[in-house]
């Protein structure tokens, strides 16, 4: 029998979006017991295994819910689902799919946005499960957090965990055969700068360092943009398989003064979970170059659509002292970098889509190690963001906690200005984090 989804918001919905979002501050997981249905006791039992993190702005992750039935009847079920998030969160923020029995294809389960003082509740509801007397029907579900759509990442918004209430009804009108509420933790991919010189010299040698792009996370990311911010003056090459220097095209931000940026594995590139990319580059600087402190950036796009606006992640900056053109070069000297503190603008809703991850695309830098290979490039970026320069991005902390030294996935403000845009929750720490480029065009 094929499989129903439809789209109910349920008389519950505020009730549930309460519970969900006491559970998902508190981190519990909690399991109710069976509801008599119509006075009767009911058969009915319900085993989530959801799963204990997904990644912010990437695909969706697979888990299963099985629903049993003790009594001597064959039953029709339906299973309701809703996510309650934080109250930033942004349309399309939330995707889940279910595996349709009747011919084993992933299908959407389209969901309804209702924002409620508990949070934001997505809902929607799988119909027509049949359930045999004495037997258990298990469930094939994804669920994500794409923060957006493809090429059009969120702006705003964002969120640490997911609360998913889980209902087993007969009667979408009646109280629930059984149900569970999971919380899912939201996690983030990562970007950093390391080995980066103190000093370089107007006009002299190239200075080298590795820029590190790490999926930690249990999803796969596709249309991403690994980008180096650097001034006006700077040239980036990264060195390719057979050991030769490539050097990359600059974009412009979108104001004059805006940094420069340089895609080091090409525009829509992935990266499947649990990959790592590790790519050798060096950036020399023009006679023409002012001498004095320069910053380099790291900043990670998904879904972007116009260039360095999308859902993003930036990492820790670093800082290089250049000095005068006549200056003889210096001994090598240890990296001075310092941390971008989050800025948080509620990471925005922004769509990851679950394609496989792609590799950097002809052109691009090929990484010197990676521990897991990217999957090719997917044809559609994914995210919109804004240049990362003004006061108004904001740093995506929300994703990612726990990782206080570099900034979660999150996204940059919908305006003109350039900023660094990034998750959610840590609203205190609003545009701290993006100053770093706007101090970096002035001194250049």
């Amino acid at each position: 029998m094929s499989t129903i989804v439809h789209v109910r918001r349920t008389r519950r919905a505020i009730v549930v979006a309460a519970a969900l979002g006491v559970a998902a501050v508190c981190g519990s997981v909690v399991a109710a017991a069976p509801v008599a249905f119509a006075g009767e006791p009911s058969h009915t039992s319900l085993s989530v295994q959801a799963p204990a993190s997904v990644g912010f702005a990437g695909g969706p992750v697979e888990f299963t819910e099985d629903i049993t039935n003790s009594g001597q009847e064959s039953t029709g079920y339906h299973l309701e689902l809703q996510t309650v998030t934080d109250v930033g969160t942004p349309p399309d923020a939330i995707v889940i799919d279910y595996r349709d029995p009747a011919d084993g294809t992933w299908k959407s389960v389209p969901l309804g946005m209702t924002r409620t003082s508990g949070g934001v509740v997505y809902d929607g509801t799988v119909l027509g499960l049949t359930v045999p007397a004495g037997r258990t029907l298990r469930v094939d579900l994804r669920i994500g957090a794409p923060m957006g759509l493809p090429h059009d990442g969120a702006t705003n918004g964002g969120f640490r965990s997911i609360a998913l209430h889980s209902a087993v009804v007969v009667d979408p009108h009646e109280p629930a055969q059984a149900e569970v509420t999971s919380t899912i933790k939201v996690t983030s991919i990562t970007s950093s700068l390391d080995h980066v010189p103190a000093t370089a010299v107007a006009g002299g040698a190239p200075v080298e360092f590795d820029a590190t792009l790490d999926n930690p996370t249990p999803s796969d990311y596709t249309n991403l943009g690994n980008v180096l911010f650097v001034d006006r003056y700077a040239t980036v090459q990264v060195r390719t398989a057979d050991g030769a220097w490539r050097t990359l095209d600059k974009v412009a931000g979108i104001a004059p003064d805006d940094p420069y940026g340089v895609y080091l594995q090409g525009r829509d590139s992935g990266l499947r979970s649990g990959g790592k990319v590790v790519a050798r580059v060096r950036v020399s600087y023009d006679a023409k170059t002012p001498a004095g402190t320069t910053t380099l950036g790291s900043c990670v796009f998904v879904n972007e659509g116009l260039p360095f606006r999308g859902t993003t992640k930036c990492a820790a900056h670093s800082t290089i002292q250049v000095l005068p053109a006549a200056t003889k070069a210096p001994e090598p000297s240890p990296s001075s970098s310092s941390s971008a503190p989050s800025s948080s603008s509620a990471p925005s809703a922004s769509s990851a889509p679950s394609a496989p991850v792609s590799s950097a695309p002809a052109g691009a830098a090929v990484p010197v190690s990676a521990s897991s290979p990217s999957a090719p490039a997917p044809a559609d970026p994914s995210t919109t963001s804004t240049a990362p320069s003004t006061p108004q991005a904001r740093v995506a902390d929300a994703a990612q906690p726990a990782a206080p030294s570099s900034v979660q996935l999150a996204s940059t403000g919908a305006d003109h200005t350039a900023g660094l845009a990034v998750g959610g929750l840590a609203l205190t720490a609003a545009g701290a984090g993006a100053l770093w480029l706007r101090r970096v065009l002035r001194r250049a």
